[in-house]
């Protein structure tokens, strides 16, 4: 496992861990995180702390699974700049409000699993930028939110 994979899967598995601050711990006070299919942008660690308490919230027995990795480095001597994509599976029974730019949603007890990619800029070891892509009706279809 080369140095970018090892950052991404830090990222990453904090989720699954229920650790934000692991997951902080490769982030960049910059760090720019994109989530497409809600349209919402979140900046620097304290962004990534809402995200994480956010759905956490929605889904306390969240899981993050992460599947494959693919990375491509910069060149650079070190190894631990460069891109990667992660495709990952985020599941978990929806017991609480679920907030976001497309509203806010009452907890449905429904479960959901989805697949999800990220596509993430890693520069001296750490998570500089990121963008989630998924099928966010997916999910509104597994919740009972849409028929």
């Amino acid at each position: 496992m080369n140095a970018i994979e090892r950052t991404v899967r830090q990222f990453h598995e904090s989720w699954d861990l229920r650790d934000p601050e692991r997951g902080v711990a490769v982030i960049a006070p910059d760090y720019r995180f994109e989530d497409v299919a809600r349209g919402e942008t979140q900046i620097g660690p304290e962004g990534y702390r809402a995200d994480y308490e956010r759905w956490r919230a929605a889904f306390p027995d969240g899981e993050v699974k992460v599947v494959n990795v693919f990375t491509s480095s910069d060149g650079g001597d070190d190894g631990d700049s460069g891109w990667a994509v992660v495709e990952f599976v985020n599941r978990g029974a929806q017991t609480g409000p679920l907030r976001s730019s497309l509203g806010d949603f009452p907890p449905s007890g429904r479960r959901m699993e989805a697949r999800y990619c990220s596509v993430m800029r890693v520069a001296g070891g750490m998570v500089v930028e990121a963008r989630d892509y998924y099928d966010s009706a997916s999910i509104a279809r597994q919740l009972g939110l849409v028929s």
